[in-house]
């Protein structure tokens, strides 16, 4: 696995020996699968899929006011983050729409990292300096490239080479690594620099029995499936966080944030016009839908599929959909077509921790 003048560090080329096909992600190669679906789709449910996020920018804020900074400007209470692990936030704009959602890990008690998604880098920077008065705080890009281990086996990987969650090093170089569990899906986030990303893979596969390099379309049915919403195909900048369900992105008692007024009215006074739901139905009815088709209660469209599993878990097919919130709190099946048979059934996404309250 030779590196090349495209390939400097030979993590395209490790990839590709293992049988990757590739998208483009933020400028950077971003391996969609490695031949063998289901099988990556099992390694993350059961074992150890590690995937390479290249493209996928991060951001470090360093200062002893670097947690009330943040905190001032993303939706979660980041300022409570142990060393070592990651939480989810939204940036927002004043009236409380969703500018850029990301992921933001304690590495040291005063250095946080900003992660961003593809190609978003430079508009968080821009968005947080531009916020960025008179605190104590450096705010700038990190060279650091940023691997998913998926799966149970995670956590284990990770001590297997001797590692635990925080900053430590691999292969001469830093090594960050942050535990970030989603919902019914284990996750441990490494970041390190992109000439020790190739070693450090093979020192993972090496160790952890089952383990494999996984692609993005695997990932992104397991997260599908469980129940966790994606910004791009799911919501987008013209939704607030409740129209999303996005309420473990939230905190309601960590102070003022940009953007926290609007939440706080959705949240105490009023709701969202639509929301985003987990959506099951049986395997038949499934076919010839995609993400973008209507829902129906009776002959109303009354939503839109955002996202739909490939495969079926437990003879039903899931997804996400956007639902108008009058018929979600109704608690009624819907029809994948104009009059038919009501058998899409709605259940809280599992980043909503406010469906209880309505």
């Amino acid at each position: 696995m030779a590196a090349t003048p495209r390939d400097p560090n030979g993590l395209h080329a490790l990839q590709e020996a293992r049988g990757a096909s590739f998208a483009e992600a933020g400028g950077c190669p971003l391996p969609l699968g490695f031949g063998d679906f289901a099988g990556e789709l099992e390694a993350i449910r059961s074992g150890l899929g590690v995937l390479a996020l290249e493209g996928w920018g991060v951001l470090l804020v360093r200062g002893p006011e670097g947690g009330a900074y943040l905190n001032g400007l993303v939706t979660s209470n980041v300022s409570a983050l142990p060393v070592g692990h990651a939480q989810h936030a939204l940036l927002c704009a004043s009236r409380g729409k969703i500018l850029f959602e990301t992921l933001v890990g304690r590495a040291k008690p005063e250095d946080f990292l900003v992660l961003t998604a593809p190609g978003e880098a430079e508009g968080v920077a821009k968005h947080l300096d531009f916020y960025h008065v008179r605190e104590e705080v450096q705010i700038g890009p990190v060279g650091l490239v940023r691997l998913d281990l998926l799966g149970p086996g995670a956590a284990p990987a990770l001590a297997a080479l001797g590692l635990a969650p925080g900053t430590s090093a691999f292969g001469g170089g830093p090594l960050v690594a942050f535990a970030d569990p989603l919902p019914a899906l284990p996750r441990v986030l490494a970041l390190l620099p992109p000439p020790q990303a190739p070693a450090f893979i093979e020192a993972l596969l090496a160790a952890t029995p089952g383990a494999r390099l996984v692609g993005f379309e695997a990932y992104d049915e397991a997260r599908i499936q469980a129940g966790l919403p994606r910004m791009g195909p799911d919501f987008g900048r013209d939704h607030l966080p409740g129209e999303a369900a996005l309420y473990s992105h939230l905190s309601f008692s960590k102070g003022c944030y940009v953007g926290q007024e609007p939440h706080a009215r959705m949240q105490h006074r009023g709701h969202p016009n639509r929301k985003l739901v987990a959506v099951r139905l049986p395997e038949a009815p499934a076919a010839g839908l995609a993400a973008g088709s209507p829902l129906y209660r009776g002959d109303e469209p009354v939503g839109t599929l955002t996202s739909l599993a490939r495969t079926a878990a437990g003879g039903e097919r899931r997804g996400i959909a956007l639902i108008r919130y009058t018929v979600v709190t109704e608690g009624v099946a819907l029809a994948p077509r104009s009059g038919g048979a009501a058998q899409v059934r709605l259940f809280p996404l599992a980043t909503d921790l406010g469906a209880a309250r309505g």
